[in-house]
């Protein structure tokens, strides 16, 4: 159980933005990383390089000697000395020509290094590649402190030097080799000098790694410099990021966690910058809608309960005065009978109007384009009667609108029914449909139905559109008709209002935007 807990507690680590962002700084780490890999590489191609530079440089003096040879020169013949000193002077290696035992004939740096002193290598260099005998300049290194101050003296003597016997047996041979005192790497080269099958000697070469080791400092110095500003740069993008990220993330979670616990009226951070705000503001939008539709279930219960409390109270009076003998008396029977007859009525209309009402605000049905003219058309006719006219004044210019024509269509046919219903015998109601700008610039589609009713008192237009409000109980009214008006024309993201005055009648203007 404990290693189970410490896994999960690990992924759930691993699985934090902070986190993931440093591993990716640290992956990035490495990319001046394999550059000092790729160094070692690159010292070993030039070791390999100056090895094949030295068995050219090798080669071409065994022809020269052999064509001196031909010429009926000796191997010790002073000339040989003299081409050989001017040679290294400008090859900075070192040429030594051995007889046939190994014994140095001709040097080049028999007066000393003609070149001149070479230049102090670099201390920041640790070298590990392979020289030409194929051990490590590093081990090798390693290997010189063992010698102590007189390690050159450990070296064998030229005669008996490894590779001199391979030359001298008419094989190339190569060793690197180590000492205290600058320069401290040397790679010698042994190449056979060869007449007419017959070797008669060995041309002995030597020169630093002192090229190879300033040219690796000057890289790995360059990459160590890199790398260190790569560290730097990386724990400061870590961290900013963690700050403008994973903090701002870490606030909307846990007001998310308040949120889900039931806690109300939280405050939703937002902040941030791009995204991560986009996403704070967009969760604070989200917490105020759920907050509204709260609001708003408690509110509806509360409407709701209260409804059907009246017609259920007169239902069960009705009830119990039958059950204590209003029976017996016929025409008291009838007229009990008759209050729960009118109660349970209203009582299935007002559920019919709340089934259609939460099937207009959950409605998921998507936008289409629609001829509104038809439309309205279709509303009107269904409307009108002999005795009550409806006229229709289409005044705009487009005929097409994306909506859900079914919710648009009752919400339509509430108002025109309600404006039929107040309006006196003979008095047409006029729907008029006409074009104009929206409070955003953008085209809308203004719908206004006018009727010659009473009209709507002052001191009840501010509740018109309230769920259960109604000044029209003597006729049946339920309250709901106008409240599924403003609910269909919000879904539109649109607008309904009111205008009236005492004895002039009512005006319903509703506005829709239109979309393209």
């Amino acid at each position: 159980m404990p290693g189970i807990a410490m896994t999960e507690r690990l992924r759930r680590e691993l699985g934090r933005i902070r986190v993931r962002l440093l591993i990716v700084n640290l992956v990035v780490l490495l990319v001046p990383v394999a550059g000092l890999e790729f160094a070692r590489l690159y010292e070993r191609q030039l070791l390999g390089s100056l090895e094949r530079d030295m068995a050219n440089q090798a080669v071409l003096v065994a022809a020269m000697l052999t064509s001196a040879l031909d010429r009926g020169l000796e191997l010790d013949a002073p000339e040989h000395g003299d081409v050989l000193t001017r040679a290294a002077r400008h090859t900075r290696t070192r040429v030594r020509v051995l007889d046939g035992a190994g014994v140095v004939v001709a040097d080049s740096h028999e007066n000393g290094p003609p070149e001149g002193p070479e230049p102090a290598a670099p201390r920041l260099i640790s070298p590990r590649s392979q020289g030409g005998s194929g051990r490590g300049l590093a081990d090798l290194a390693d290997e010189v402190r063992s010698f102590g101050e007189n390690a050159r003296e450990r070296w064998p003597e030229v005669p008996d030097r490894p590779e001199v016997r391979d030359a001298l047996a008419g094989r190339r041979a190569a060793r690197t080799r180590v000492r205290e005192r600058q320069p401290a790497v040397l790679l010698f080269l042994a190449e056979p000098i060869r007449r007419r099958g017959e070797v008669l000697g060995a041309v002995y070469v030597v020169r630093s790694t002192q090229p190879v080791l300033v040219e690796l400092h000057r890289i790995r110095s360059g990459l160590l410099r890199v790398l260190l500003i790569a560290s730097l740069f990386t724990g400061l993008v870590t961290l900013a990021l963690a700050w403008s990220i994973s903090r701002p993330l870490g606030k909307l979670s846990r007001a998310a966690k308040r949120i889900a616990s039931g806690e109300r009226d939280i405050v939703v951070p937002v902040s941030g910058s791009g995204e991560i705000r986009d996403l704070g503001a967009s969760f604070a939008a989200m917490n105020e809608r759920l907050g509204a539709r709260l609001r708003y279930i408690s509110d509806f219960a509360a409407d709701v309960a209260h409804e059907f409390k009246s017609p259920l109270t007169s239902i069960r009076g009705a009830a119990e005065l039958l059950d204590e003998g209003a029976a017996d008396d016929l025409e008291a029977r009838r007229r009990f009978l008759r209050n729960i007859e009118l109660d349970v009525a209203r009582l299935d209309r007002l559920v019919s109007r709340l089934l259609e009402l939460s099937r207009i605000e959950a409605s998921s049905e998507a936008m289409t384009v629609l001829d509104l003219e038809a439309l309205v058309a279709r509303v009107v006719e269904r409307c009108a009667t002999p005795g009550q006219p409806v006229v229709l004044r289409y005044e705009m210019r487009k005929r097409l609108l994306r909506a859900r024509p079914t919710d648009l269509e009752t919400a339509l046919l509430n108002l025109v029914d309600n404006a039929v219903r107040f309006s006196p015998p003979g008095e047409a109601v006029v729907v008029t449909v006409e074009g104009g700008e929206g409070g955003g610039g953008g085209r809308t589609a203004r719908i206004s139905v006018r009727d010659r009713g009473p009209g709507v008192p002052a001191q009840h237009r501010a509740r018109i559109f309230d769920r259960f409000f109604t000044t029209d109980e003597s006729r049946n009214g339920t309250g709901l008709g106008l409240a599924i008006v403003k609910s269909v024309v919000e879904a539109h993201g649109g607008a309904v209002t009111v205008e009236s005055a005492p004895g002039e009648g009512a005006r319903f203007v509703v506005e829709l935007p239109v979309r393209q």
